[in-house]
């Protein structure tokens, strides 16, 4: 009898919890991606503004860690897998709801977060940095201050100055109390206050913060340099596609202008060409022609040789002269024309 009125004591339900309960499967059977967002340490005015400004695209549920457990268990005949996210549900936790695809929501919700100060004892989110420049601090103790953290400052027009960019914490570093301290005074706020989400489930499949944190910028420059590779061999390997296509007819269109100058073929493309040619040959066999019959305003520079003797000079002169006349063909060079 103890035993059968101790079981109907613990299994009876608040009204308020069977609510949230109900809540939450009304809200599993309306969006298809439900996921564990941690809320600690998130002040109750930043979170009603974090929540009203996911509203359009999600819903945020915070109820008690039993709860969420208890109902993500029940809803593992309708969402298969939906129960792994029990092991996730640790701290202050809620529950996401969206029709989003995860990255998506995980974007989202990034976007909402907001710089805050350190405090002691938080973890560092990432590396934290004191940038080298001018402070609003006069010389003392603070100097003696920053070098504990091995800062390096100096005095400059009376103010304190940093000399170079200082690396004061390391990516989960535990944030001391001095530290916070000093951070704080130099108005650098290096903690994210909003939702974390620590896993998401869509359709079987849990996503942890590992997957859902995408380095957009980093996976579009290799999906940049992918397509330049990929473009390079189809070019090299002479296979054709649309977008390399206008690359190969550019480089056909200059081969066939080539062979046409090359074989004097006279077409509309080649003309031009053909006429420029057939202007550098004319002027180069004028050039070649003795001085007096060379028509006017072609001159040619002749190197000044030493002259042994007159007879010799005269002579040489006379022999250049005919060798001249026997070489020059006054139909050289337009022969390609026929």
């Amino acid at each position: 009898m103890a035993s059968a009125a101790q079981s109907t004591h613990s299994a009876k339900i608040s009204p308020r919890n069977k609510a949230n309960v109900e809540t939450i499967r009304e809200l599993a059977k309306k969006y298809k991606i439900i996921g564990v967002v941690d809320v600690g340490g998130l002040p109750a005015p930043q979170f009603q503004r974090i929540r009203a400004s996911l509203n359009k695209t999600a819903k945020v549920f915070i109820v008690k860690k039993n709860l969420i457990e208890l109902t993500l268990k029940e809803l593992e005949s309708s969402h298969k897998g939906i129960s792994e996210l029990v092991s996730k549900a640790s701290g202050i936790v809620g529950l996401v709801f969206t029709n989003d695809n995860p990255f998506t929501l995980y974007k989202t919700v990034q976007r909402s977060k907001s710089p805050a100060p350190a405090r002691a004892g938080a973890i560092a989110p990432k590396d934290i940095i004191v940038p080298a420049g001018p402070t609003g601090f006069s010389p003392g103790p603070i100097i003696g201050e920053l070098g504990s953290f091995k800062i390096k400052a100096g005095i400059n027009a009376g103010k304190v100055e940093i000399k170079a960019d200082s690396l004061v914490a390391k990516e989960n570093d535990v944030i001391s109390p001095q530290l916070a301290g000093i951070l704080t005074r130099l108005g650098i706020e290096p903690m994210e206050v909003g939702l974390n989400i620590k896993a998401v489930y869509e359709a079987g499949v849990i996503y942890g913060k590992d997957v859902l944190a995408v380095d957009e910028e980093k996976i579009l420059a290799d999906l940049k340099g992918e397509a330049s590779r990929c473009f390079a061999l189809a070019y090299g390997l002479g296979y054709y596609t649309s977008e390399n296509i206008s690359l190969f007819l550019g480089e056909a269109g200059r081969d066939a202008l080539g062979l046409g100058v090359g074989i004097a073929y006279p077409a509309a493309e080649t003309m031009k060409r053909l006429f420029s040619k057939a202007y550098a040959q004319m002027s180069g066999l004028s050039l070649s022609l003795p001085e007096e019959v060379r028509p006017a305003g072609v001159q040619v520079q002749i190197a000044a040789v030493p002259v042994a003797s007159e007879t010799s000079g005269a002579n040489e002169a006379s022999q250049t002269k005919e060798e001249k006349k026997e070489e020059v063909d006054p139909a050289a060079g337009l022969g390609g024309f026929f």
